[in-house]
């Protein structure tokens, strides 16, 4: 969820066709925008929901049954840069079959009870190749056999089979496309280390191209794929089972952007390989806000919570952008011993940043808090947010800097204000806003310490409360954006999102 500088107000979620689970299924990402945030009340005033199309994945039909080879988006995380007004919104993009789970263990009323993990290969499916980077394409799709299946596990892992790369950063052709060429020497491995591209070349141009939402064009003409369900001829994305080019079977990011307040959007490109550490397994973004540092020596930054597997465990990263997201860089990871999934950041004192984190309940289950002083390069060892509270169990986690102060129970001081937001219960139930003031070090010390003041409950203690966003209207009003269900079932709550508001002190 963002409210927008011009007074709009933006809400999104994974629009999931098949199942209530994680990718690989039929998931696309869904918005509505309210242009007028602040008149009339919160039911009034908006657009109706629609598919995002730079990213709409088309290959299986809307109305699927569990699509285990389908592409894929999810987990979308949103920002909007003060300077220039335009909106980002980051997405997690799996080609088919890709996701966290390569098979989904799916109940009779189409939830999801866990599922198979996927083996993610080491690196980020682009080469190096006269001086940039490529993206990786094969002619070949390798497939697996599984789940009483034939061909349904995408195997488009080993580098050597990848004998074509489009470059996405270099020169378009005349049509404004982008051009795909073959490769002069064989890909090697990734290895922990990265990997050594000086054998390759660019070879000839193939006949293929691609357009901005990665569409297949041969010689000028834009192929087709029939769509799963329907047989409908739709446009041939490189992420899809049926493309004649293929890409490697790993989590890439794709970044899209609106410079009208969300009414429309573009495709921008896949920025992944900026990033991601080759060591890892994968790089996925923490859904809800992202945010813009407005104060200190880091004014302007865009901080992006990402989290990634590496040998030792699963890291909490920040990424970020000094140039409004046209190239972005990782801070170092959050030094901590155990493993850290969704984080959610905010600005909680002029350039310092803090996190807060979610991880297994199996290690405590608290959220955990660290903190920034140099703009989400390094973090400070993560603490238990709210003491013994267990809360925030394995479970993602919300946070704002809200504009208001509050009034200090310690001090009576008027204080920047927080708030934080997760369910309490293990079963995710109970969502609860923890309200806290920020208390800064004397003598420049950059380090702050936040004291909680008051909890606001959002979910009685009964009702499911899983994952939210928050933000605040020009008005002053504070609003969250949670999943949750009249029932106890998520196959019922995941047929709509809910909002509300959450009174202040």
């Amino acid at each position: 969820m963002l409210a927008t500088q011009s007074g709009g107000l933006i809400v999104g979620a994974d629009a999931n066709r098949s199942t209530t689970g994680d990718s690989a299924d039929n998931i696309d990402a869904v918005i509505r925008v309210k242009s007028r945030a602040s008149e009339g009340n919160l039911a009034e005033g908006w657009s109706i929901p629609h598919i995002l199309a730079p990213i709409d994945m088309k290959d299986f039909a809307s109305n699927s049954e569990y699509a285990q080879e389908s592409a894929s988006v999810i987990d979308g995380a949103i920002v909007q840069d003060r300077s220039t007004g335009r909106i980002l919104l980051l997405m997690d993009l799996f080609a088919w079959n890709g996701g966290v789970f390569e098979h989904l263990n799916v109940l009779a009323d189409r939830s999801v009870r866990g599922g198979r993990t996927r083996s993610f290969p080491l690196g980020d499916g682009f080469a190096n190749v006269s001086g940039r980077p490529m993206l990786l394409l094969s002619t070949q799709n390798v497939t697996g056999d599984a789940d009483g299946k034939t061909g349904n596990i995408n195997l488009n892992t080993d580098r050597s089979k990848f004998a074509v790369v489009a470059d996405l950063d270099g020169p378009r052709d005349a049509d404004g496309r982008v051009r795909v060429f073959n490769l002069v020497g064989k890909p090697r491995p990734y290895g922990e280390a990265g990997v050594d591209d000086s054998n390759l070349s660019l070879g000839e141009p193939t006949g293929f191209t691609l357009d901005n939402d990665f569409v297949v064009h041969r010689h000028g003409q834009a192929l087709t794929v029939p769509q799963v369900g329907t047989s409908v001829a739709v446009p041939m994305r490189v992420f899809y089972k049926k493309s004649v080019l293929q890409v490697y079977n790993t989590s890439h990011i794709a970044q899209v952007f609106s410079d009208d307040d969300g009414q429309t959007w573009q495709m921008g490109r896949l920025v992944t390989h900026e990033f991601r550490s080759p060591d890892s397994r994968y790089s996925l973004l923490a859904p809800g806000r992202c945010i813009q540092i407005e104060q200190g020596a880091h004014a302007g930054r865009l901080v992006v919570p990402t989290y990634t597997q590496m040998a030792t465990g699963i890291e909490a990263v920040a990424v970020v952008s000094d140039d409004g997201g046209a190239r972005w860089t990782r801070g170092e990871p959050v030094p901590s011993d155990v493993a850290m999934h969704e984080t959610a950041i905010i600005e909680a004192a002029p350039g310092v940043l803090r996190s807060f984190h979610r991880h297994a309940a199996s290690t405590g289950g608290k959220v955990l808090s660290a903190e920034s002083p140099d703009g989400g390069m390094t973090w400070s060892k993560p603490q238990s947010a709210f003491g013994d509270l267990g809360a925030g169990v394995s479970c993602q986690v919300s946070a704002l800097s809200l504009r208001q102060r509050l009034v200090s129970k310690e001090t009576g001081e008027r204080l920047p204000a927080i708030v934080v937001i997760t369910p309490i219960d293990r079963a995710r139930k109970n969502g609860v806003a923890h309200l806290g003031v920020v208390h800064t070090a004397a003598g420049g010390d950059p380090r702050t310490r936040v004291e909680w003041i008051s909890r606001v409950e959002i979910t009685d203690p009964t009702t499911l409360f899983a994952y939210s966003s928050v933000d605040q209207l020009q008005d002053g009003r504070l609003l969250v954006l949670f999943e949750s269900s009249r029932t106890q079932s998520w196959a019922d709550g995941l047929q709509a999102m809910y909002l509300q508001e959450i009174p202040l002190p």
